[in-house]
């Protein structure tokens, strides 16, 4: 499975076109690989585009964590070739290492000059979820850059820029793609938002069938906050597509790969891509495929990837 999802990837092996997902920056989710994954770790990578020293930026911050370690890193990368990156070890033993700076330098650039950026993380109140990477609350990590803070996740903002001791930049990062890794045999649940600043909806994804030889038709369903959104019978037949669908007054596209569930050898993850939807008339959702084509229905811009590892 390649790294991001590009038309040739909805295509079946007999030649017949499949729908593709509408253009994420592919350019951006690139920056956070899904190949050599670790099975069984747990995996969140958060992607954005930011301004910084004047430039654009993709700036991606990752959690993970297992048994032995827990960490959070932040990327930077820019089309000219510039990057940095910060990674900090959370050990239980070394609470100096909740709060904290360090600077880094944005060098590499072709024809750009190196840009001095400095992380700040506080997680000494972080809550936590179990087996989750990422803190539930309690937390910030910012980015600060040129005299302006260019990012802050988590929901500690006013602290952040007191510790900064800068004004927010005027343009503020903007949330591109999000990417989770999920595992299980049958079933695969994940609390994910489809926004960076979005709610938490539950999905569930079943997959069964198959019988004993293999020899029965698979299927698959996927739910979202406990109501089944995507139903697909036949699924060694189906096994890539998409479909629109509706839940509490949100819409979002949603696409899936299972190429590698039922024809790769070795363990290889599913991918599902979840894409809100922006309706710009009161269109029904029974018309959305419809505005998709004639402009009625805008896609928001931000993607959520969601890899699915099967286990033994």
């Amino acid at each position: 499975m390649q790294d991001h999802v590009s038309a040739s990837a909805y295509m079946h092996r007999s030649g017949e076109q499949q729908a593709a997902p509408p253009s994420c920056d592919l350019a951006a989710v690139d920056d956070v690989p899904a190949n050599g994954h670790k099975p069984g770790k747990a995996v969140t990578a958060s992607v954005y585009r930011a301004k910084i020293a004047g430039h654009s930026r993709v700036v991606t911050v990752s959690w993970s964590r297992d048994i032995l370690s827990h960490a959070f890193a932040v990327a930077i990368s820019g089309a000219d070739g510039a990057a940095a990156e910060c990674r900090i070890e959370l050990r239980p033993w070394q609470f100096w290492r909740r709060a904290g700076s360090r600077r880094v330098e944005l060098g590499g650039g072709a024809s750009t000059a190196p840009a001095t950026v400095r992380v700040l993380w506080d997680l000494r109140r972080a809550r936590f979820g179990a087996g989750i990477p990422e803190p539930r609350g309690g937390y910030y990590v910012a980015l600060e850059a040129a005299g302006e803070v260019v990012l802050v996740q988590g929901d500690m903002r006013r602290d952040a820029l007191r510790r900064a001791a800068c004004a927010p930049a005027e343009a503020e990062a903007v949330p591109v793609a999000r990417r989770e890794h999920v595992f299980g045999r049958r079933r695969f649940a994940a609390k994910a938002r489809f926004h960076d600043q979005g709610d938490v909806h539950d999905i569930a994804i079943e997959c069964g069938g198959g019988g004993e030889g293999g020899d029965a038709d698979m299927e698959m369903t996927i739910a979202i906050d406990g109501e089944e959104a995507v139903q697909v019978k036949h699924l060694q037949w189906k096994f890539r597509g998409n479909q629109s669908v509706t839940f509490s007054r949100a819409k979002v596209e949603v696409y899936w790969d299972v190429h590698d569930w039922l024809f790769s050898a070795g363990t290889r993850p599913a991918l599902f891509i979840f894409r809100p939807i922006v309706l710009s008339s009161a269109s029904a959702p029974a018309g959305m495929a419809a505005g998709l084509l004639d402009g009625t229905v805008a896609t928001t811009g931000f993607c959520l990837y969601l890899y699915a590892w099967k286990l033994d």
